[in-house]
């Protein structure tokens, strides 16, 4: 049952890591998603971003744009008429204020910079997954194709003995031989090729979870994920919740905050003065003041006119990108749907009881092939047409599994998606 996206994002962020208990054994659909996230590089890169920009809203909620610069100087005095000698002592305390808001606008644009940074988190978490159930799937679809080989491969040798006996007693002809050697070579063929996915599968979630391939082990079925099949509500939330739009938009934030901070970095700031001193010949002097910097036209000043001209590119090419990853968005999604629907109506076309009794009838051929009731020919085409009929099976619920993450994942309901 299709859940709405803020009940599954509350129910992942409630769940605690996987430990690397958790992680041993055969894992399941959720615990292959969990512990790829828990352990895969990209993530804790991402995520180590996002404290770098949540360090830089700590350094933006500094009160005073600097410290407060103290200045202390002696002087020794010497009378030109008298002679007189004196040691002449002078200090001078000095702190620059923000009267024009730019703290406010420093610390708008650390919020944006975090927020980006969490959809690049997203970002990560969401490929991770995606790659994670793929894996899983792509293993248990091999395993199933190899259990299913199996057992077909000791029919296959049985009919190869059958073949040669009736060549050597003189009651078969050698085309019949070679015809079942050619088929049980093939059989061995799709047998060797489901070892080689399986391994392959191994490989890639192995590497995914940061483990040995040797010790890894998967549970479960070619059961795709539980997801809506309207168009429309497909598309709105695609559009609410697809991470490279929300990078998108978030970027674009990023460069309007800039282009703020940049237009109040123009305004000067004062200085509060105090000083005193110990000047002339015995003579005590306090006082105080304000300073304001002397602000220069470009190109003799700084005005930040080069810097706030590219942050508007940046906003407009990140509008750009908003606009460009709708359309992208839009396509992907239906046409992930489309894949989806087609895979389903392709799965429909099996039926469940007769995929039983092609396993039955393989099974048995060696048996009617022996007792005469089939011909070595017509037993050669049967095996040939079952082992197609439920290769062909297999490879259907592999493609709608594979096409329901495709579209979990193009949607953005990865990696909640992958909660059973």
């Amino acid at each position: 049952m299709f859940l709405s996206s803020a009940l599954l994002s509350a129910v992942l962020l409630a769940a605690p890591p996987p430990s690397p208990a958790s992680c041993q054994g055969p894992l399941g659909r959720a615990a292959v998603v969990a512990c790829a996230l828990a352990e895969h590089p990209s993530v804790r890169a991402a995520e180590a971003g996002r404290e770098a920009a949540q360090g830089r809203k700590l350094g933006a909620r500094t009160l005073l744009p600097s410290n407060p610069q103290v200045e202390v100087t002696a002087a020794r005095r010497v009378g030109l008429w008298t002679g007189d000698r004196d040691i002449n002592v002078y200090g001078r305390v000095s702190q620059e204020l923000e009267i024009a808001g730019q703290r406010r606008k420093r610390m708008a644009l650390a919020d944006a910079e975090v927020a980006q940074a969490e959809r690049l988190v997203e970002l990560s978490r969401r490929d991770v997954a995606a790659a994670a159930l793929s894996a899983y799937y792509e293993w248990i679809a091999a395993r199933e194709q190899r259990a299913m080989i199996e057992r077909i491969a000791r029919t296959a040798d049985t009919l190869v003995d059958l073949a040669r006996t009736s060549e050597r007693t003189g009651l078969g002809s050698g085309l019949n031989a070679d015809v079942v050697v050619a088929t049980s070579v093939r059989v061995r063929r799709q047998q060797i090729e489901a070892e080689r996915r399986i391994a392959a599968a191994r490989a890639v979630l192995a590497g995914l979870l940061g483990r040995d391939g040797a010790g890894l082990e998967v549970a479960g079925e070619l059961t795709p994920l539980a997801l809506p099949d309207d168009l429309a509500r497909l598309l709105a939330t695609a559009l609410t919740r697809r991470a490279e739009i929300e990078l998108a938009k978030a970027e674009r934030e990023v460069f309007v905050r800039q282009i703020e901070v940049y237009r109040r970095l123009r305004a000067p700031n004062p200085s509060v003065v105090l000083y005193a001193q110990r000047d002339g010949f015995a003579e005590q002097v306090l006082g105080g003041g304000l300073a304001f910097p002397i602000v220069l036209p470009a190109p003799l000043g700084r005005t930040y006119k080069g810097e706030i001209a590219e942050s508007k590119a940046l906003v407009r090419r990140a509008e750009a990108e908003v606009e460009r990853w709708r359309r992208v968005v839009q396509a992907e999604v239906e046409v992930a749907l489309r894949e989806v629907e087609a895979r389903k109506a392709e799965l429909e076309l099996f039926e469940a009881e007769r995929l039983q009794r092609a396993e039955g009838h393989l099974e048995a051929l060696a048996q009617e092939m022996a007792t005469g009731r089939v011909s070595i020919r017509d037993a050669v085409v049967l095996q040939q047409t079952l082992l197609e009929y439920l290769a062909a099976h297999i490879e259907a619920r592999r493609a709608l599994a594979l096409g329901s993450v495709e579209l979990a994942r193009v949607i953005g309901l990865l990696p909640e998606g992958a909660q059973p």
